[in-house]
C-alpha cells in the first residue's frame, strides 16, 4: 500500500487526537482524506463519501464518536475523503470533469490507493456519496466487505420548480448561495462557531463546476438496485426520519428490492451524523459487527 502524505486540516474545526488529514494521490490530482492514524495498517477500515456541498470536515466531529462506540481492541480505522471539487480537493476545470463516472473513478483509486483487494472496505455512501458507492460495490465488489446507503436514494431527486430556481440560483451566484442558503441570518466574514466557519469558506472553496455537475447527475442517474443485489455485498439502508431530500418511499422501496434492512434515525434529518451521531455511531458499529 502506498504512503500517505499528512497535509494541513481544512478550516479550523479542531482534530481529536488520533485523527489526520492526508493527501490521497489520483490521477485528476492529490485528494484530501481525514482519517484515524492507523489508516495504512487496520485490519478493518470504513471508508466515508460525502454528498453534495459536502466534504471530508462533515465527519471531523462524527468520527471520535464512530471509535469509541467501537469495541475492537484498536484494529479498525476509519476514513473520509473529499471528492474532486470538494474543499481542498483537487478541482479540475469545466463541467465536464464532473461526470459520474469521473466520481466513481476517483473512489476506485482511494480504495485501490488504501489497498481494498487485500483489505475489503465497510464502504458509507453519504446523500450522492451514495450514488457513486453504489457504483463501486458495482464495479469492484471483491474490494467492498459492506455498503452502507446513508440518506441516499436509488433513483434521482424528483425535478419541481424549486430544484431547476436553485440550479439558476447556483449558476449565477456561485458556490456562496450554499454557505447563505445554510445561514441566512449571518454575514459573509469570519465566524466563531469553527463548524460554521468551515462551511463558509467551504462554499468559497468548492468548484461551481462540481455543484453544477453534482446537481445534473441528482436528476438524471439511472437506478441500478437490480444490479446491486446481484454483487453479494452485505448493505444496510439508513436515514433520518425527518430526511426530506429524497421520499421516504424511496429509500424503503430500494430495501425492500435489495432485501436489506432500512433503519430510520428519530431525531435526525438529512445528515444524522451531524444531527444524531451517537445513534448512527451505534447503528453502523452493529452492522459491521454482524458480518462475518
Amino acid at each position: 500500500m502506498a504512503k500517505l502524505c499528512e497535509v494541513p486540516p481544512f478550516g479550523p474545526q479542531t482534530l481529536a487526537c488520533g485523527l489526520q488529514t492526508f493527501a490521497i494521490s489520483a490521477a485528476v490530482g492529490d485528494l484530501t482524506a481525514l482519517a484515524t492514524g492507523n489508516v495504512m495498517v487496520a485490519e478493518r477500515l470504513a471508508v466515508f463519501i460525502p454528498g453534495f456541498t459536502g466534504s471530508k470536515e462533515d465527519f471531523v466531529d462524527f468520527f471520535p464518536v464512530l471509535m469509541r462506540s467501537l469495541d475492537d481492541g484498536g484494529c479498525r480505522a476509519v476514513l473520509s475523503y473529499s471528492q474532486r471539487g470538494q474543499a481542498d480537493s483537487a478541482s479540475p476545470r469545466g463541467i465536464e470533469s464532473y461526470t459520474l463516472d469521473d466520481f466513481v473513478g476517483d473512489a476506485c483509486e482511494v480504495l485501490q490507493t488504501l489497498g481494498a483487494e487485500h483489505r475489503p472496505v465497510d464502504l458509507v455512501g453519504h446523500s450522492f456519496g451514495g450514488v457513486v458507492a453504489r457504483r463501486i460495490a458495482l464495479r469492484m465488489p471483491e474490494s467492498v466487505r459492506s455498503l452502507t446507503l446513508f440518506s441516499t436514494g436509488a433513483t434521482p431527486i424528483p425535478s419541481s420548480d424549486e430544484t431547476r430556481k436553485a440550479r439558476g440560483l447556483l449558476a449565477s451566484i456561485g458556490p456562496s448561495l450554499i454557505y447563505r442558503s445554510a445561514y441566512p441570518e449571518r454575514g459573509d466574514e469570519v465566524q466563531a462557531d469553527p463548524y460554521v466557519e468551515m462551511f463558509r469558506l467551504r462554499a468559497h472553496a468548492t468548484s461551481l463546476d462540481n455543484l453544477l455537475g453534482i446537481s445534473s447527475i441528482l436528476g438524471s442517474y439511472a437506478d441500478v438496485t437490480a444490479e446491486l443485489g446481484g454483487t453479494g455485498v452485505p448493505m444496510l439502508s439508513v436515514h433520518g426520519a425527518n430526511d426530506k431530500v429524497w421520499p421516504e418511499g424511496v429509500y424503503d422501496d430500494e430495501a425492500r428490492r435489495l432485501g436489506i434492512a432500512t433503519i430510520s434515525i428519530a431525531g435526525a434529518a438529512h445528515s444524522a451524523q451531524i444531527d444524531e451521531p451517537a445513534r448512527l455511531a451505534h447503528v453502523l458499529t452493529g452492522f459491521w459487527s454482524s458480518i462475518q
